[in-house]
């Protein structure tokens, strides 16, 4: 009988592997089926909108007739949208805004809706010219006083 004990003492260790192996996969298989079920999805957001700068004189408060890319010291730019684009995004209220390089604002409107980006442009100042640098223009959609979506950012950089 003494082999029957040393056979089972030998076994026991395995047995307990065994069962922990066991205890090992099952959790590892529960852990990857609620990973795949409370993973979060990909949320449909809109496209960016198209953005278009012009430049702007505050004392006349009148738009260049082209749009620009490049802004020379001395031109104010301004923000607006496409006619048409606006329509196409959920009438949300929104906030437009324009930061310098060190993140401070310097212009920004809250919008009850899009449409009002087209009929009043946002320029990045409108009191003066503003020093050459580098800007950023956002539009996002808010909810509350929370900012909810980017729906726009335009780096602008006027220069010397």
């Amino acid at each position: 009988m003494p082999d029957e004990t040393e056979a089972m003492r030998a076994r026991l260790p395995l047995r307990v592997m065994t069962v922990l192996g066991m205890f090992a996969a099952v959790v590892v298989l529960a852990s990857a089926v609620v990973l795949a079920v409370s993973w979060p999805t990909t949320p449909q957001r809109s496209p960016a909108l198209p953005i278009r700068l012009y430049a702007y004189d505050p004392a006349t408060a009148h738009l260049a007739d082209l749009p620009q890319e490049r802004f020379r010291q001395g031109q104010i730019p301004v923000a607006t949208i496409d006619e048409g684009v606006a329509g196409a995004v959920a009438e949300e209220p929104a906030r437009a805004s324009w930061y310098d390089a060190f993140g401070h604002r310097t212009n920004s409107v809250d919008l009850p809706d899009l449409n009002d980006l087209r009929a009043r442009p946002l320029p990045l100042s409108a009191t003066s010219a503003v020093p050459a640098g580098t800007y950023q223009f956002v539009l996002f959609t808010v909810r509350g006083n929370r900012a909810e979506e980017v729906l726009a950012w335009i780096h602008v950089k006027i220069e010397r």
